[in-house]
């Protein structure tokens, strides 16, 4: 008896073995991400994956040049029967946070639709460094999904919120399908501003409020985000403005100094207006930052520099037609619960603030028939 049981135990184990070979042997075929759907992003570029130009407009910084190569809000859509799916990318620029995960920093966030809502599926990223034998470990082949069923499915791939991506291939299983899918977002509105925007802190890149305001409303949004760089200046009202957009939302009051805003906001509005001479101009209240709980410098700086917004604004609307301020206050809630660092919310405090805003984007944009 007990070596018929050893025999079993053994051609189980063999037969395991086999399998697990099998499929590990699965052949995975990979296409060009840009054979399929490219969204999230408005300025043509030489590398499809950067927001902007950024050789064309030699008054940036390096900084600045270098975050608006990052991907922050783009996405790649597509349609796939497949039951697993790969990523495989090639990396330049990238830039790391201490409160933020590699799998939003330099990885990726896939949202599959179910029921006529885009449900959250997956968020992974490889390690960093080299492998054994000097590879970059990043750059390797990727699970990001498996074991799923073999429907047709529509997903929206977001790209890393703080890497710019030199090339980008997804992979199914081959026999699999993937294919284009229409962007179902609608319109094209540009949407400017500081790490808030570009999504520091978040924990996957489809979980900032720009990402969450759009699946929302059904709101084709691009992310202008420049983490810490976003400062009115004078450069990124000419590049907003030449993208032609149908609407602008502007977190321009988190970075710049109480002096910086009252000097440059005027010259920032009129770049825009020299190219785009209609569309709605939105400037958001910065939110609360936490950091200012118990540090009293910090609490003044931040007390001081929102009421100077809030008595400026008034002003700057009467004199330019089609601008708005969006003046909500506690947009990441009263319970003091959604700060990563002090400064910057995780992904809760992200989802609390596009709910707070999104009655007022929406009734102002309704103005002017995007719905």
């Amino acid at each position: 008896m007990n070596f018929i049981k050893r025999s079993l135990l053994l051609i189980a184990a063999v037969c395991f073995v086999m399998g697990t070979s099998t499929a590990a042997k699965r052949n995975i075929e990979y296409v060009d991400a840009q054979k399929l759907t490219h969204a999230g992003k408005m300025c043509k570029t030489t590398n499809p994956y950067n927001r902007v130009e950024v050789e064309a407009y030699p008054e940036l910084t390096k900084t600045e040049a270098n975050l608006l190569r990052t991907c922050s809000g783009e996405t790649i859509m597509f349609e796939t029967d497949a039951d697993e799916i790969w990523i495989r990318a090639k990396y330049g620029y990238r830039s790391f946070n201490n409160a933020m995960p590699m799998t939003a920093a330099c990885g990726f966030n896939l949202y599959i639709e179910k029921d006529g809502e885009w449900l959250w599926a997956a968020s992974k990223s490889n390690k960093d460094g080299k492998t054994k034998d000097g590879k970059v470990r990043i750059e390797q082949p990727m699970k990001l999904i498996a074991n799923m069923d073999s429907s047709r499915k529509r997903c929206i791939l977001y790209l890393p919120l703080y890497a710019e991506l030199k090339s980008l291939e997804i992979g199914v299983p081959e026999g699999a399908s993937i294919k284009k899918m229409k962007n179902p977002f609608r319109h094209d509105i540009a949407i400017f501003g500081s790490s808030y925007t570009h999504g520091s802190c978040a924990t996957a890149a489809g979980m900032t409020y720009p990402a969450f305001l759009s699946r929302q409303t059904g709101l084709n949004l691009c992310s202008f985000g420049m983490s810490g760089n976003s400062k009115l200046q004078r450069v990124m009202g000419e590049i907003l403005g030449g993208t032609k957009a149908d609407a602008y939302i502007c977190d321009a009051f988190s970075n710049p100094s109480i002096k910086q805003i009252g000097e440059r906001i005027r010259p920032f509005i009129e770049e825009i207006r020299a190219r785009n001479k209609k569309a709605p101009i939105i400037f958001l209240r910065t939110i609360y930052r936490e950091g200012r709980n118990f540090d009293l410098k910090a609490e003044k700086k931040e007390r001081d520099r929102i009421e100077y917004v809030d008595s400026l604004m008034p002003q700057i609307i009467k004199e330019y037609p089609d601008v708005y301020y969006v003046d909500v206050a506690d947009q990441t809630g009263t319970d003091h619960l959604t700060s990563a660092d002090g400064v910057h919310p995780y992904s809760w405090g992200y989802k609390r603030w596009a709910d707070a805003i999104q009655p007022k984007i929406v009734e102002i944009l309704a103005k002017y028939g995007i719905k």
